[in-house]
């Protein structure tokens, strides 16, 4: 007898929520299935987030079968932010095989008559979408895990392309101080993805947990606790490629920003 468990990984720019999508259906399996071993799908991608830019016709991303030993199929798909299914972005090949230990590509490709309808003066947010499938087992009582990744998505106009790497708009990031509860406010057109808020570098604030993405021209209220006698907040946020950035705000009674970022 063989299972099949699909198991759904968000790489969220560091924060990588795992969790199980037919949990009751699998309890009930474990209950009366013994499984021998274990077949895992081991398809990975070379980033964790994707940005296309509206200039540009599309934009790659590399798969890997991680597998050594056999090959993977790989299912990809685009959906909006609330996870629907969405004709604006295409993904070409949608299915394919990759061999083992092997990389291949898929293409996210925008169907202007669609993308030109988006919002111009802001990003949009979608979900790129990748299972990985394993090759059928032979032997009986093998527990299959079909692995999803979700990477987030950004569609960013032409008309807010940023100049050059060291175009860091995130830097104009307030947070708005009222007693000990801090909101977070973009008066950027660009998503800000906050990973981390601190007084130190190395000392989170009570209560912030999680990642939190900042809509442009938008704010957010956090469950962080920021001491009324902080005078700074170390701020970190996720860039274009990846990577952490961490800055050194500077408080006073209203809000925290920092110097040279923020408009007065």
């Amino acid at each position: 007898m063989t299972g099949q468990i699909n198991i759904q990984r968000t790489d969220d720019d560091g924060e990588r929520a795992v969790k199980n999508s037919r949990l009751t259906g699998v309890v009930m399996f474990m209950l009366t299935v013994t499984w021998s071993q274990c077949g895992q799908a081991a398809v990975s991608l070379d980033r964790t987030r994707i940005i296309l830019d509206g200039k540009d016709k599309s934009v790659s991303v590399t798969l890997s079968n991680d597998d050594r030993h056999a090959p993977n199929l790989a299912q990809s798909w685009v959906t909006d932010a609330d996870g629907n299914k969405t004709s604006a972005l295409l993904v070409l090949p949608p299915l394919q095989r990759i061999d083992a230990g092997q990389k291949s590509q898929v293409r996210i490709t925008q169907v202007r008559s669609l993308t030109d309808h988006l919002p111009q003066d802001r990003e949009t947010l979608f979900w790129f979408n990748v299972r990985g499938i394993p090759p059928k087992p032979d032997e009986a009582n093998v527990l299959q895990l079909a692995m999803q990744s979700r990477l987030k998505l950004f569609y960013r106009p032409a008309s807010i392309m940023k100049k050059d790497s060291s175009d860091r708009p995130e830097r104009r990031l307030v947070a708005e101080r009222e007693g000990e509860h801090l909101t977070l406010k973009n008066p950027t057109p660009y998503y800000i993805t906050v990973v981390w808020l601190g007084t130190q570098s190395s000392q989170r604030l009570n209560g912030f947990r999680d990642a939190v993405m900042v809509p442009p021209f938008g704010s957010l209220p956090v469950k962080a606790g920021l001491p009324v006698k902080a005078v700074q907040l170390w701020v970190g946020y996720v860039d274009d490629y990846g990577g952490l950035q961490m800055n050194r705000y500077t408080c006073d009674t209203r809000r925290c920003v920092l110097k040279g970022g923020a408009p007065s």
